[in-house]
């Protein structure tokens, strides 16, 4: 309490790639060419929009930022792209999970229909996509854990 009642200090001019930044926050669109001003291409994809991200240092901060706008630092970076990880791999979970159904589906079809070859080669699919969901689930369970570590 005691130090909102001491007088505010000298204003700090706001540097150049700031008030750019600030800009690029406020909406406007920025290029490739003015974000290689202020920092270096990451070789990451911003988990928002997708675009290219730019690694901007300022001391011992690393923050990462894309010309659409989007920011983050160096940790939250870390937590978004495990984010996208986790749905991504659920996404993989349920398309795997429906070419098992549909393959198991197609299997009784053709055992129904007296195609015992096409049933052995649909059940071999269906055997398959099951042994790529325990990896996914795993990969799943490990993500899961270093989230919450």
């Amino acid at each position: 309490m005691s130090l909102a009642l001491e007088p505010a200090g000298s204003a700090v001019p706001v540097t150049k790639n700031i008030g750019f930044e600030i800009e690029i926050a406020k909406g406007r669109h920025a290029t490739i060419d003015d974000m290689e001003r202020i920092g270096r291409l990451s070789g990451l994809a911003c988990p928002d929009c997708h675009g290219a991200m730019w690694e901007i240092e300022e001391g011992e901060l690393v923050r990462f930022r894309c010309h659409v706008g989007h920011t983050y630092t160096a940790e939250l970076m870390s937590v978004a792209l495990d984010e996208n990880l986790r749905r991504s791999l659920d996404s993989a979970l349920r398309v795997l999970e429906e070419r098992r159904a549909l393959s198991r589906n197609l299997e009784l079809r053709a055992e129904q229909s007296g195609e015992l070859r096409l049933a052995a080669i649909w059940a071999q699919r269906a055997d398959e996509f099951q042994r790529e969901l325990a990896v996914i689930r795993e990969s799943i369970e490990r993500v899961d854990k270093i989230a919450a570590e």
